[in-house]
């Protein structure tokens, strides 16, 4: 599954991009270049967009994702745009983030997602 990572300098995060079908492995995999860009940069935001990933992420995945990013990106806010489709899978995410103290938030609109990220209103 590709993934692609962009700096953002207006707002000063980074933008990492998944489509196709996202696994556990794929999702390491792209953490750690997503860790590199951050440590480069000396950011603490970080943008995950999902909405072309093909298949849905198995809970088990999610609450491991969570964990995994709270190891990664201790200090980091992190935005999640999911698709419209799985705004469920959004909720849970939010609320394992919450039971984890990561600073992790989700959403089905991207305008809305930035916003937060960059502490700007809409």
């Amino acid at each position: 599954m590709p993934f692609t990572m962009k700096a953002i300098n207006v707002g000063e995060y980074v933008l990492i991009r998944h489509e196709g079908r996202l696994t556990r492995e794929e999702y390491e995999e792209s953490t750690a270049s997503t860790k590199r860009l951050l440590d480069e940069h000396r950011w603490n935001r970080l943008l995950v967009d999902l909405r072309g990933v093909a298949n849905r992420v198995p809970i088990a995945d999610v609450y491991y994702i969570i964990e995994f990013d709270k190891e990664v990106f201790p200090i980091a806010k992190i935005g999640v745009v999911f698709p419209p489709e799985r705004q469920e899978d959004g909720r849970f995410a939010d609320t394992v983030s919450e039971n984890r103290g990561v600073h992790l938030k989700s959403f089905v609109d991207y305008v809305q997602a930035v916003a937060w990220l960059t502490d700007e209103t809409t």
